[in-house]
C-alpha cells in the first residue's frame, strides 16, 4: 500500500512540474507574436467577464491590484485589451478585450477543447462516487499548497 501511495504522489509532483514548466512557455495563440502564460490568463478572465475592473481582475487572479495595473498596461500597450471609464463610476476602470484578444482569446480556447478532449472524456466515463474521490484529492492537494504557503 505505501508503495503504491508513494506511486502516486510521485505522479502527482511530476504533473505539478510539467505545468509549471508548461507556465513558463509563452505561445502564438492565432497571432504571429507570443503570448506569455500570465498574459492569456489575464486575456481570459477579461474575455470571460463583461465590464470587469482592475479590482476584479485582482480578485480573480489572486494577486495585487498593482500586479494586475502593471499587467493591464502592458497588454494594453501590445495592443490586446483597452480600458475605459465605468460611466456609473468616474474611478473606475473597465477592461475590455480588443479584436487582436479575441482573436488570442478564443484560440487559446479551441487549444484547450482540443488539448483537453481525452481528459473530459475520461472524466464523463467515472462513476459520481469515482469523481468524488478525485475532488476529494484535490481539494487536499490544495489545502496542503495552501498550508506550505502560509510558513
Amino acid at each position: 500500500m505505501i508503495k503504491r501511495i508513494e506511486k502516486i504522489a510521485g505522479s502527482f509532483v511530476r504533473v505539478l512540474n510539467r505545468m509549471i514548466e508548461n507556465h513558463k512557455v509563452p505561445r502564438k495563440y492565432g497571432l504571429d507574436e507570443l503570448i506569455y502564460p500570465s498574459e492569456i490568463h489575464t486575456i481570459m478572465i477579461i474575455g470571460g467577464k463583461q465590464g470587469l475592473g482592475v479590482a476584479d481582475l485582482a480578485g480573480r487572479l489572486g494577486i495585487t491590484k498593482g500586479a494586475v495595473s502593471q499587467m493591464v498596461n502592458r497588454l494594453v500597450d501590445k495592443g490586446f485589451i483597452n480600458k475605459s471609464q465605468d460611466p456609473d463610476n468616474g474611478k473606475r476602470v473597465i477592461l475590455e478585450l480588443t479584436n487582436k484578444g479575441k482573436i488570442a482569446y478564443y484560440s487559446h480556447e479551441k487549444m484547450h477543447e482540443e488539448t483537453d478532449k481525452e481528459l473530459i472524456k475520461y472524466l464523463k466515463s467515472l462513476k459520481a462516487k469515482e469523481l468524488s474521490v478525485i475532488e476529494k484529492f484535490f481539494e487536499h492537494a490544495e489545502q496542503g499548497i495552501e498550508k506550505r504557503n502560509e510558513t
